[in-house]
């Protein structure tokens, strides 16, 4: 039971409702039926449940999905044995990141569980729509992950695998604890397209806060481009960039670490001055980073992956050196000059008081691009008016290289750019496994490439 009792903390761990912040502050009601028979209730509901998701994929999920992935591009040179388990592709029913990624993502979901299931004390029909819709984001997200990161990944067996349980009744004291199987891939899936094609009709088109309706269709291109859904994953990254909300940003350097969305952002992971997710040992920044003011200076970048990959003039590949101070900082790396600094770091985590990077304009183009040259190759029609060749072409010309002679390009070249453009987001283990590449000689269906479900968890319950 000790698991599932896990998922009541929220229940007592609820944060206070606001509109422009997810603080951490302790909770103004006393039990939970009390917030859940009101609307500013939900509210403090769904910032607990964004607050959770954040620390899911601040915390652990872009860990994996890196180091897992990783064949040299990062060095890690710190004493977390949860991060070498990862870096060595080595890892057991114990590992403690898989335990509290699973228990946080299930936190967040039994929340948006308990405002689905309470939307009737709403009485504002666009306040309904939007909580309803947050709640069903963020259920999505964590689902559709938890399956790529804790199953097999597609293609390696059919849909009806088991991968992760699904709880879709919210908990709210122990007699409503339960003990489900696992889910099939096919079930999970399907569970998250509804949650998500439902959130893209629930949520206004301008909100910058919190999720809107083209961070749900967002979302719905990454799962389309998993099932191999080509056409649908287009049309999602398609709506996206036609929408006319989101803009490149003039220099790369500029999408990342900011207080506030840039231009770029489709969604971000929300934080504020009191929230600072990973302050000190855990998150992005503290281990990526290496200046006066952040970081452990414990993620080394290769300079051989970098001068093998970043041709001249990319400025996705630049190397700042000799700086003294982070305010310094404008490119894609800089020789580290925080305390223990050893080489060179990436800047896309620099301050662990910025929003997360989570979904940029760049990947709509690149998942645009590689689903139109299969829609392409298997005789279809592309979606939109721009040819992948295009779509790469403004990809690497906002990188500042010189676009007037490219040719087309082909499969190899559009997921080249993809893994130059994303590297330490967040994306390499899941594009690896879609595009059936193994990492070194592991392959790409391998085990040791996915996260086991906690030892506690079947302990705790025999239907796993």
């Amino acid at each position: 039971m000790k698991k599932y009792l896990l998922l009541i903390i929220i229940a007592v761990g609820l944060l206070p409702a606001c509109t422009d912040k997810l603080e951490i502050e302790p909770t103004a009601y006393q039990n939970i039926e009390d917030a859940l028979s009101t609307v500013d209730g939900l509210k403090s509901l769904r910032n607990s449940s964004y607050a959770y998701a954040r620390q899911v994929y601040g915390r652990y999920f872009y860990h994996f999905a890196e180091l897992l992935a990783d064949t040299g591009e990062i060095t890690f040179m710190g004493t977390y044995e949860e991060l070498s388990d990862l870096s060595n592709k080595s890892l057991v029913i114990t590992f403690p990141y898989g335990e509290a990624a699973w228990q946080y993502a299930y936190r967040a979901i039994n929340g948006c569980n308990l405002i689905l299931e309470n939307l009737d004390v709403v009485e504002d029909e666009d306040e309904k729509a939007q909580l309803e819709g947050d709640a069903r984001f963020i259920r999505g997200t964590l689902y559709f992950d938890m399956v790529r990161f804790f199953g097999l990944p597609y293609g390696a067996s059919s849909m009806s695998t088991n991968a992760v349980p699904l709880i879709l009744q919210g908990v709210t004291d122990p007699e409503g604890i339960t003990y489900p199987s696992k889910a099939t891939v096919q079930q999970v899936f399907d569970l998250v397209e509804d949650d998500l094609k439902k959130a893209v009709d629930l949520l206004s088109a301008d909100e910058s806060f919190y999720a809107n309706r083209y961070s749900a269709l967002a979302i719905l291109s990454r799962l389309y481009l998993t099932v191999e859904d080509y056409g649908k994953a287009a049309d999602a990254a398609n709506a996206v960039i036609d929408s006319a909300g989101f803009d490149l940003v003039g220099v790369p350097f500029y999408a990342f670490n900011q207080k506030v969305n840039c231009s770029e952002d489709i969604i971000s992971w929300q934080q504020t001055e009191l929230d600072n997710e990973g302050e000190f040992n855990d998150g992005m920044a503290p281990f990526y980073a290496s200046t006066d003011a952040v970081g452990r200076s414990e993620m080394v970048i290769s300079e051989d992956f970098i001068a093998a990959t970043y041709e001249e003039g990319d400025l996705r590949g630049n190397i700042q050196l000799g700086l003294t101070t982070a305010s310094e900082i404008n490119s894609a790396f800089y020789e580290g000059f925080g305390q223990r600094a050893r080489g060179i770091y990436t800047s896309k985590w620099l301050d662990y008081k910025t929003n997360i990077t989570f979904v940029r304009l760049a990947e709509m183009y690149l998942t645009r691009a590689e689903a139109n040259y299969l829609i392409l190759e298997g005789g279809g029609t592309q979606v939109g008016s721009n040819s992948p060749t295009d779509d790469i072409a403004i990809i690497r010309e906002r990188a500042g290289l010189d676009v007037s002679g490219i040719s087309d390009v082909d499969l190899d070249e559009i997921r080249m750019e993809r893994y130059k453009e994303l590297i330490f987001e967040g994306h390499r283990l899941h594009d690896y496994k879609r595009w059936k590449r193994n990492v070194g000689d592991i392959g790409w269906d391998s085990e040791r490439l996915i996260i086991p479900i906690p030892k506690k968890e079947t302990d705790t319950n025999p239907n796993l």
